[in-house]
């Protein structure tokens, strides 16, 4: 291979790398993937102007079951921002749950770290009061994961959806600023 093919090849290669903080979720039901139009999606569909003018288009991906998955990536930047729709709410826990630090000891001579607790944060979004959580503390490989529950928002035509959103960021604070920045 020629040394000049090699940033090429290697952006390609990593495009395709799911992230590792929010990686593809099984959409509810086992839907599968069917196409990349939003014009299918039989829900109010929840995005983001503020991303797409920052950040550029999102990935679409819509579901034989008429849900869809947009995911905004930042440049070339492990920051992810991922907008799900569901066909049902899961029942939000009483606590959030723990998260646990990567293990990288494939000797197993390091114990693993302790589970982290911690306590829901909370946003808005489009007036709706949201709780969410850190759902992972992210590896070398990528930046930790935060997550809201599940939640729904009616849109401005009646319509109500079911949504949560993921994000890798590399601050909470980041993510904190990133979670509410959707609209219709």
């Amino acid at each position: 291979m020629r040394p000049s093919s090699l940033p090429i090849l290697s952006a390609c290669v990593f495009a395709l790398l799911p992230t590792g903080c929010t990686p593809p979720a099984p959409s509810p039901g086992g839907s599968s993937t069917i196409s990349s139009y939003l014009a299918e999606v039989k829900m109010p569909v929840l995005r983001s102007a503020w991303f797409e003018k920052q950040w550029g288009k999102p990935h679409a991906e819509v579901m034989d079951d008429g849900t869809y998955r947009l995911r905004y990536r930042q440049g070339t930047t492990l920051n992810f921002v991922i907008i799900s729709s569901l066909v049902k709410m899961e029942a939000t826990p009483e606590n959030p749950p723990d998260w646990e630090e990567d293990n990288d000891d494939p000797e197993g001579t390091t114990p693993a770290p302790a589970p982290h607790k911690q306590a829901w944060k909370h946003t808005t979004i489009l007036g709706t009061p949201v709780k969410w959580y850190q759902a992972d503390g992210g590896s070398g490989a990528d930046f930790p994961g935060y997550r809201t529950v599940d939640f729904s928002l009616t849109a401005p035509d009646g319509r109500t959806g079911f949504y949560h959103i993921e994000v890798c960021a590399d601050s909470g604070s980041k993510a904190a600023a990133w979670i509410n920045h959707v609209g219709w």
